[in-house]
């Protein structure tokens, strides 16, 4: 462990004395680029040819190219609206009529049996006893839509509403 510590010491001494040492240069100089020099290959021999020059012009410093014209610090992120916004207006409301009522469940839960791997149910609707499966439709009012014990789903088919009535456990 001591071994480790000397050799990043080291590393770091050395790190921070070529910092403290290291030629520092601007980013605002004036850079151009040399003139090139190539060959040429021709049919009678070789002609020395030059390349256009080219100028590459100053380097913006960045204070210049990401700061405000006047002065403080522009917001990157801030939202730039092209536009005003447009006034809300609501749509003018179209009475609709409410839903009528949904009736009480008229069914009272007698009883379950699990008969060939379904359950059946027995409900009681006034004097009637009803059994009712899974998609029974019953007086084309309602229809079974599972039976998952501990609830019953029914649906009301004149609005198409699911119900629930409660028939315990599967137990």
């Amino acid at each position: 462990m001591k071994r480790r510590h000397i050799a990043l010491a080291l590393a770091f001494v050395s790190c921070a004395v070529s910092l403290v040492f290291s030629k520092r240069y601007s980013g605002d100089e004036l850079v151009e680029a040399a003139p090139r020099r190539h060959l040429a290959a021709t049919e009678g021999g070789a002609s020395e040819a030059f390349a256009p020059l080219v100028s590459i012009a100053a380097l913006r410093s960045r204070k210049e190219l990401f700061s405000s014209p006047s002065g403080g610090h522009r917001d990157l992120f801030s939202g730039q609206a092209v536009a005003p916004p447009l006034p809300y207006v609501a749509p003018p409301q179209a009475e609709v009529p409410p839903l009528p009522p949904i009736p009480v469940m008229p069914f009272t839960y007698i009883g379950k049996k699990a008969a060939d791997g379904a359950w059946e149910v027995y409900l009681a609707r006034g004097d009637e006893t009803l059994i009712v499966h899974e998609k029974t439709v019953m007086d084309s009012t309602y229809r079974v839509e599972s039976i998952n014990p501990p609830t019953l789903s029914l649906v009301y088919l004149p609005q198409n509403v699911v119900q629930t009535l409660d028939i315990g456990s599967a137990n």
